[in-house]
């Protein structure tokens, strides 16, 4: 009896702890609420699941068709009460379910999270910032709900077979512009902070960089009223100052940025709130994401827009965003752009670059300079050349080098040409909101020896199509100074609008 009794105590010692665990493990991931709320990007074809990335902070789970219907069945009987105004913060439980499908829209979402929270009860006198800034996000929410299901009041002159919802990605974007705020950290000094390469290949990482400080309007000097906050470091320029040439050393670019993040959330409280997750950081150079793993919030939390968008070190779709690779030669923005027409282009396909990275090698193996139609060299005479061969091209192939992404996608667009995009785990840029399907190719690194046959099994009708949509979505791969609406620069800050969207901060 004594030892039964004995046994029956450890047991119920044993169920006290795993308990206790268990609960301290639920007021930890409690703390702030995770992306992946039912917002329409989440149908976007890059989602863990497609990609095999492993996204530990997501408890995702599959939305029956019913669950979907019951949600516009409840989302439309709510919206024809509050259209004629702007909505009031939403009923907690309506508006963590899925929106209806449109005609732009992708299948319902397979990563989706229903969310565990209480809407503000204090009178608007009462919130605290923080709360302020959430229930704005509640608004932007359903406004964009309201556009899924009412329709948008006004449209902008954008073309619906471009985009993966046309509707969405509108609403979307004039809640950025009504709403966002993004501080930018004063900490650092240049040439390491508050200054990046405007010319040559890495020219978007310095050009934003330098974009978002000043007198731009998203930017606010008291982050009590951000949304988002910037943390203003060049990679490419670490690796020019910090990193000695052949010495195979990242270290000190390491520790300046943890340094770096040290100070910050030493002296703010937004960091530490959030453990980095409505911070980012913007990076074109190949070590972007390694330099990220010198702080773990920063690689874990923090949205990295990043040119090496590579699914296969690290790069999560649903929390990182893809950052447009732009070749500024001598740091001159192309004045012209376009090209000949269809009839006017000769080649079917076309490639001119080094031999380095995985797949350039396998590209060189079978078609280099070995065939009248798929002009393929790793030197031309000049860049006359180049662009003349681009612009009497059908087809222009787009292969990673040392990585995944290459400025080649960007060279395609402004030339009209229909870029192939070989890379198997390169997310492309803006794909919440872009149809890449509708004007580019996608090639497997496996299928390069049968390269001119997919190419030549493309209906010529359907060419003509992606060829036209290719010129449609140039507006949004083009600098502009100072930036117009849906250029580069503020579709960059819209795929970061998007990811703060899908999420919700706690004190």
């Amino acid at each position: 009896m004594r030892a039964l009794t004995s046994s029956a105590f450890c047991n119920v010692r044993s169920a006290i702890v795993i308990a206790l665990l268990l609960v301290s493990v639920f007021v930890v991931l409690d703390s702030y609420t995770w992306r992946l709320l039912s917002v329409p990007w989440a149908y976007s074809k890059f989602t863990s699941s497609l990609t095999g990335v492993n996204d530990t902070r997501h408890h995702a789970r599959i939305v029956s068709p019913e669950e979907a219907e019951a949600a516009i069945a409840e989302a439309t009987k709510e919206w024809q009460r509050t259209l004629a105004k702007e909505p009031s913060p939403p009923d907690v439980e309506a508006e963590n379910k899925v929106l209806p499908e449109t005609k732009n829209s992708r299948p319902a979402p397979a990563s989706y999270s229903p969310v565990r929270r209480e809407a503000p009860k204090k009178p608007d006198a009462e919130l605290t910032s923080l709360q302020k800034l959430e229930a704005g996000m509640s608004h932007a929410r359903a406004a964009i709900r309201s556009a899924v299901i009412h329709g948008l009041q006004e449209k902008d002159d954008l073309s619906p077979d471009v985009y993966l919802n046309a509707t969405i990605f509108q609403q979307s974007y004039r809640e950025m512009e009504k709403r966002l705020k993004v501080f930018a950290y004063p900490e650092g000094e240049e040439p390491l902070v508050h200054n990046g390469p405007c010319k040559e290949i890495y020219a978007i990482e310095g050009r934003f960089i330098q974009e978002l400080q000043g007198k731009n309007s998203y930017l606010t000097s008291d982050p009590e009223k951000a949304h988002l906050f910037f943390l203003p470091f060049s990679v490419a320029m670490m690796v020019t100052y910090l990193y000695t040439p052949g010495s195979h050393d990242m270290g000190p670019l390491g520790r300046f940025t943890r340094d770096y993040i040290d100070v910050i959330s030493h002296r703010y409280s937004a960091w530490n709130r959030s453990r980095g997750a409505d911070h980012f950081m913007v990076s074109c150079h190949d070590w972007g994401p390694h330099i990220s793993r010198a702080h773990p919030d920063l690689m874990a939390n923090s949205i990295r827009v990043l040119c090496n968008a590579n699914t296969s070190e690290g790069y999560v779709p649903s929390k990182d965003a893809s950052l447009p690779e732009i070749h500024l030669v001598g740091g001159q923005v192309p004045s012209v752009l376009g090209g000949p027409p269809p009839e006017e282009r000769r080649y079917l396909a076309f490639f001119a670059g080094g031999d380095h990275g995985p797949v350039r090698p396998v590209l060189f193996k079978y078609w280099k300079e070995k065939d009248e139609d798929v002009r393929v060299f790793e030197k031309l005479p000049s860049r006359d050349a180049y662009l003349d061969y681009m612009s009497h091209s059908k087809y222009c192939l787009c292969p990673g080098g040392y990585e995944v992404n290459s400025p080649r996608i960007v060279e395609a667009i402004y030339n009209d040409c229909v870029p192939v995009v070989i890379a198997d785990d390169f997310v492309l840029p803006f794909s919440d909101v872009l149809d890449w399907d509708a004007f580019s190719v996608k090639v497997l690194e496996r299928d390069i020896p049968r390269l001119k046959t997919i190419l030549q099994a493309i209906p010529t009708a359907r060419y003509l199509e992606m060829q036209a949509r290719v010129s449609k979505v140039r507006r949004h791969f083009r600098f502009n100074q100072p930036p117009e609406r849906y250029d580069v620069f503020n579709m960059i800050l819209h795929s970061v609008w998007l990811r703060r969207l899908n999420m919700i901060i706690h004190e």
